[in-house]
This record gives C-alpha cells, sequence and structure tokens, in this order.
C-alpha cells in the first residue's frame, strides 16, 4: 500500500527589515517598561520609609499608585522597609 504523501514542506522565509525594526522596537519598549516598573517600586519603598508613620493601606489607596494594600506590602517586604505600628498612636499629653 502506497504511503499518502506528507506535508508540503515550508520553505524559508527571511523577515523583512520593517518586521525586524518593529519587534526590536517592542522588545526594547518591553525592557524598558520593565525597568521602568523597577523604579516605581522602589520609588513605593523610598516612600515608606521617609514616612515611617505612614500605613501601607494610605499609600496604596492613593490614585497614583497602581497596587493594592497587599501587593505594596510585598513591595515593602522586598525592599526591607521596617514594619508598621499602626496600634501605636501617638499619646496626647496633657
Amino acid at each position: 500500500m502506497p504511503r499518502r504523501p506528507g506535508p508540503a514542506p515550508v520553505p524559508p522565509h527571511e523577515p523583512s527589515p520593517e518586521l525586524k525594526a518593529a519587534i526590536r522596537d517592542w522588545e526594547d519598549s518591553v525592557k524598558r517598561e520593565q525597568e521602568l516598573r523597577q523604579a516605581a517600586r522602589k520609588a513605593v519603598a523610598d516612600e515608606l520609609i521617609r514616612f515611617p508613620d505612614l500605613p501601607v493601606a494610605a499609600l496604596a489607596k492613593a490614585p497614583e499608585v497602581p497596587w493594592d494594600v497587599e501587593m505594596v506590602r510585598r513591595i515593602a517586604r522586598e525592599y526591607d522597609v521596617p514594619y508598621r505600628q499602626p496600634n501605636k498612636a501617638p499619646v496626647k499629653e496633657e
């Protein structure tokens, strides 16, 4: 019994310079986005370090911060931000 012919071989294709440039630009923008995200995460940690009485939840609720409370906590742990102590309100002296 004769064998069935398989699929025709796919001829090699050299991408056009336009396609190569578009993909290279896209990969560069992805790399830049990752760098900018890391810079933003570092800025969140720096803000928490600069203001030790600032609760994580308050920072996470700021409209400029794109992350939720748990993500801000993760960022704080990643950058070794000292823990917040929200239950220690300042005592008013009379």
